[in-house]
């Protein structure tokens, strides 16, 4: 009896002992690899705060927990994929691949965001920088997930190239307008840019970079669907009564 009681002595220590190592262990890992220190790259809808809270839920992970039991493929809006790496013991380096956002329709109070191919990728009331409100398409609903059917998918493209030649020319377009023939209208803060055809706009972009400082503080209209490569061609009036055409 006295041998059994020795025994089972001897294993509720065994026991403890493990117990406690392994606390000391995760409690020592906790502080040796918890994260001093985390650098992103490729976001531009989201500041370092907000991408801590989505993929890590804190503003300090620790390297360690998160290799071994975190999740690694969160879903966030306008983020196709994002990449952790661990500098150990206590840094991180992430790099987030956003989706290709080119433009939004405000639809039934809400922002529907879509891609290059005109599929929507997102749902938000937010608005964000670089990414023009589309207005004039032509559709009978929107579907998250689903493509936009506007009865014209070329549009897309003529879209897609004329937001890059925004970034291009860090040109800040509130809105692109189609008419019913596809001709283009940009509204650029209090001017309003005649555009004209969308696949012919890459010359007639550059010109209105080189005019965005000398009509930035104006409010008015600027005629650039007959720009034919010379000032003379470029015409500007000023709205006297300073209302929205």
């Amino acid at each position: 009896m006295k041998k059994r009681m020795k025994h089972s002595t001897v294993i509720k220590i065994v026991v403890l002992a493990a117990v406690c190592l392994l606390a000391v262990t995760a409690a020592g890992s906790w502080f040796l690899f918890r994260v001093t220190g985390i650098t992103y790259e490729g976001s531009r809808h989201y500041n370092d705060e907000e991408l801590n809270q989505y993929i890590f839920g804190s503003s300090s992970p620790n390297a360690l927990f998160y290799t071994l039991f975190g999740k690694k493929d969160k879903q966030i809006p306008f983020v196709q994929k994002y990449d952790v790496e661990v500098e150990w013991p206590d840094k991180m380096n992430v790099i987030v691949y956003e989706k290709a956002i080119v433009g939004y329709i405000n639809y039934m109070g809400c922002n529907m965001y879509f891609d290059k191919d005109g599929i929507v990728v997102e749902s938000s009331s937010a608005e964000y920088s670089q990414v023009p409100e589309i207005e004039g398409l032509k559709f009978t609903s929107i579907v998250l997930g689903s493509k936009l059917e506007v009865g014209n998918d070329s549009i897309f493209t003529d879209i897609l190239d004329m937001t890059q030649a925004f970034d291009k020319y860090s040109l800040d377009i509130d809105k692109i307008y189609f008419d019913s023939q596809y001709n283009v209208t940009l509204y650029m803060g209090n001017v309003k840019v005649l555009l004209g055809e969308a696949d012919d706009s890459t010359d007639k972009l550059y010109a209105l970079k080189r005019m965005q400082d000398k009509i930035a503080d104006l409010s008015g209209t600027l005629y650039l669907s007959e720009y034919d490569g010379s000032d003379s061609s470029i015409i500007f009036k000023v709205d006297t009564e300073n209302k929205e055409n």
